[in-house]
């Protein structure tokens, strides 16, 4: 493996693994709507400020979501709305080759 194909596919496993949890997943998909304060996007989720604080400090990490800081207000917004787009696509064709084999 090339050292440009090594960065890049580590590149697309960080921003997986940052994906790859259901609060984190339902942050994109709030953040699509619009920009989010972090105890907003808590009260949404149900889970103490800390934990969506540390859910959104992975999703920025992976350069998923951008934050902006406006006094003590920080308020976040997504970066990549393809990845909506791409997890999207994947869903209804896992669904659909689930279908498939279960005959449905």
């Amino acid at each position: 493996m090339e050292e440009d194909e090594k960065l890049r596919c580590e590149m697309r496993a960080h921003m997986f693994k940052a994906m790859a949890h259901p609060v984190r997943m339902f942050f994109l998909e709030k953040l699509r709507e619009k920009p989010w304060c972090v105890c907003e996007l808590a009260v949404e989720a149900g889970i103490p400020k800390s934990a969506a604080s540390k859910h959104l400090t992975q999703l920025r990490e992976a350069g998923l979501v951008d934050d902006e800081k406006t006094g003590t207000r920080v308020e976040y917004r997504l970066t990549a709305p393809c990845v909506l787009e791409m997890a999207s696509c994947a869903e209804g064709t896992v669904l659909e080759n689930r279908r498939k084999r279960l005959g449905i």
